[in-house]
């Protein structure tokens, strides 16, 4: 039950901070969307990292950046597909919610790797 409620605020979380960090572009009038999604993510991946993976510092960027690059991708596939076309136009509802779910289980890769093969003293 614990996992499920991690799972739904991470999830409520990802959701949430996808807007802002999408008008972060606008702000900046960047022409690179995908890369200030994808640093914005990192970021936000990264105080995750340090939260939960506590790793050291190096590794748990590398970790953030990671997923965040990962999910981004899947996410950007996803969104080019169209599965939903009469609901989801542009395909923005389906890459923030695809963002979300791989971030989660990408997430929950990274936390089973640490706990299973990798102790915290090494790292």
């Amino acid at each position: 039950m614990k996992k499920a409620i991690t799972y739904l605020i991470l999830f409520i979380l990802y959701c949430l901070v996808a807007f802002p960090i999408a008008a972060i572009d606008d702000i900046l009038k960047s022409d690179n969307f995908y890369l200030v999604t994808s640093l914005g993510f990192g970021i936000l991946n990264s105080i995750i990292t340090f939260i939960i993976l506590k790793w050291k510092d190096s590794f748990n960027i590398i970790t953030a950046f990671s997923i965040a690059f990962i999910a981004l991708a899947i996410a950007y596939l996803l969104m080019e597909v169209r599965w939903a076309p009469d609901w989801d136009d542009y395909g923005m509802i389906t890459a923030i919610c695809t963002n979300a779910i791989s971030s989660i289980v990408l997430w929950e890769i990274a936390f089973q790797i640490k706990k299973k093969y990798i102790s915290s003293n090494e790292y």
